[in-house]
C-alpha cells in the first residue's frame, strides 16, 4: 500500500525507481485484504495525525482526478459509545483543534437517523459528516498505473531475500536477481521484521478477522441510509463497520462489513490461519446480540488480514539507524494506515529525495523506543 505510493510520486518527480514485491499489486494475502478501508479526520488515535489525513484526503481526490476512478466514497461516520469513551473525547479533542464538523446528536435523534443499531440508554453520540471509506483494490491499482505511467519499474511476484548497505550504495538480492540502487525505502508491512530483523524493531504482527452480514433488504443497509460506523464498546474495545459497499467483485463477500479493531494472535506472517475460529464466530455473536439483534441469525461470511502493531499503535516513519540516510522504513501500521497512503507515500519520496517535509512526524520516528 505505503510502496506502491512512493513508487508513484518518486516516478512523477523524475527518479529512477524499481519496486518489487513478493505477490500481486493488489493481493488477498496482506494487511489491505478485504476491499475497503475506512478514512476520517477527527482522529482519537493522536492530534499530529490530523494534518496528515487533510493533506492525504487532497492526495486522494487528485489520485481520483488523474484516473477517473471513484475510490472515496463519502457516508459520514456514527460513532457510539459511553460517555467517559477515550475514543469519542478523542474524536472531539481533534475535532476542536483543527476545527473538523462533528456533531454531537441525542439518543433520540441517532435512533431515529439510523433505527438500524441497537444501543444503551445512556451513551452518547458523535455525527462525523466528511468521512467514509475507500475502495482499496481500485486505489492501489490506480497507484499502480500511475506509477508505471511515469515511467517506474514494478516487479511482482518476486520475494527480497536479503540487502546490505556499503560505500558502493544499496545491494538487493532476490529470488529472481539482483539489483543496486543509490537509496531504498522498506514498506514490507507484516514482513519487515523478516527482512530488517537485525534491527529488533518492537512490532507485532496479529491475525485479523473480518465478517460479513448478509441483509434481506440491501436498501436500509447501503448508503444513505446506513452510514460507517465506531461503537465503542466497554468489554470488548472498538468495532467499525461499513454499509453495504457501492464496490462490486464477484471475489468479494457482500452484505454489511465489520470487525474488531483490537490486536489478535500473534502470528507470522508466512503461516497465518485463514480459517473461521471459533473466536472469529464469538465475536460476530456478541456485536449482533448487542448492537444489532435483527441481523443475528444472517448467513456470514469471513476473511483474514494482518496488523503489524507498534507497542503505542503509532506508525514508524524514519531513516534506518547508520544508514546515512540512504535506506528508510516506514512500517507498524497497527491497522489504521490504509487512509494515510498518499501522504505516506509523498513523505516517504521526499525523505528518499532529500527535500524537506511540511509536517511533524517526530511522533513517528524510532527513537521514541
Amino acid at each position: 500500500t505505503m510502496g506502491v505510493s512512493a513508487c508513484t510520486y518518486l516516478a512523477q518527480w523524475g527518479a529512477k525507481v524499481l519496486a518489487i514485491d513478493q505477490f500481486t499489486i493488489p493481493n488477498d494475502l496482506s494487511s489491505h485484504s478485504g476491499y475497503t478501508r475506512i478514512i476520517r479526520k477527527a482522529y482519537y488515535e493522536h492530534p499530529d495525525y490530523v494534518p496528515l489525513l487533510l493533506r492525504s484526503y487532497e492526495l486522494w481526490n487528485n489520485l481520483e482526478n488523474e484516473s477517473q476512478k471513484k475510490l472515496y466514497h463519502q457516508t459520514g461516520i456514527l460513532y457510539l459509545g459511553p460517555s467517559d469513551s477515550a475514543v469519542l473525547n478523542g474524536c472531539l479533542e481533534s475535532s476542536q483543534l483543527y476545527k473538523i464538523p462533528v456533531e454531537q446528536w441525542t439518543n433520540e435523534a441517532s435512533r431515529k437517523r439510523f433505527p438500524q443499531f441497537n444501543f444503551p440508554s445512556d451513551w452518547i453520540s458523535l455525527w462525523e459528516p466528511q468521512a467514509g471509506y475507500l475502495d482499496v483494490n481500485e486505489s492501489i491499482s490506480c497507484f499502480f498505473k500511475a506509477a508505471i505511467a511515469a515511467g517506474a519499474q514494478i516487479h511482482s511476484n518476486e520475494k527480497v531475500l536479503s540487502w546490505s548497505q556499503s560505500d558502493q550504495g544499496i545491494h538487493v538480492k532476490t529470488d529472481q536477481g539482483e539489483y543496486y540502487s543509490k537509496k531504498i525505502i522498506f514498506t514490507s508491512g507484516a514482513w519487515t521484521n523478516e527482512i530488517l530483523a537485525k534491527y529488533h524493531i518492537p512490532l507485532n504482527v496479529t491475525r485479523q478477522s473480518l465478517a460479513w452480514l448478509d441483509t434481506k433488504d440491501s436498501s436500509q443497509y447501503s448508503h444513505p441510509s446506513f452510514p460507517c460506523w465506531f461503537i465503542h464498546d466497554p468489554e470488548k474495545g472498538m468495532y467499525y463497520g461499513f454499509p453495504d459497499a457501492e464496490i462490486y467483485d464477484m471475489n468479494e463477500p457482500n452484505g454489511i462489513k465489520f470487525g474488531l479493531h483490537v490486536a489478535g494472535v500473534s502470528s507470522s506472517p508466512d503461516s497465518l490461519n485463514r480459517h473461521v475460529l471459533l473466536e472469529d464466530e464469538q465475536y460476530v455473536n456478541y456485536f449482533t446480540e448487542h448492537y444489532m439483534p435483527e441481523l443475528s441469525n444472517a448467513a456470514r461470511h469471513y476473511k483474514t488480514c494482518m496488523y503489524t502493531n507498534t507497542p503505542d499503535e503509532n506508525f514508524i516513519i524514519d531513516f534506518m539507524p547508520e544508514s546515512d540516510q540512504k535506506a528508510i522504513m516506514a512500517c507498524g501500521f497497527s491497522g489504521h494506515g490504509f487512509k494515510f497512503a498518499p501522504v505516506m507515500g509523498e513523505i516517504l519520496s521526499k525523505m528518499a529525495l532529500g527535500q524537506s517535509i511540511d509536517f511533524n512526524i517526530d511522533f513517528l520516528k524510532l527513537n521514541r523506543f
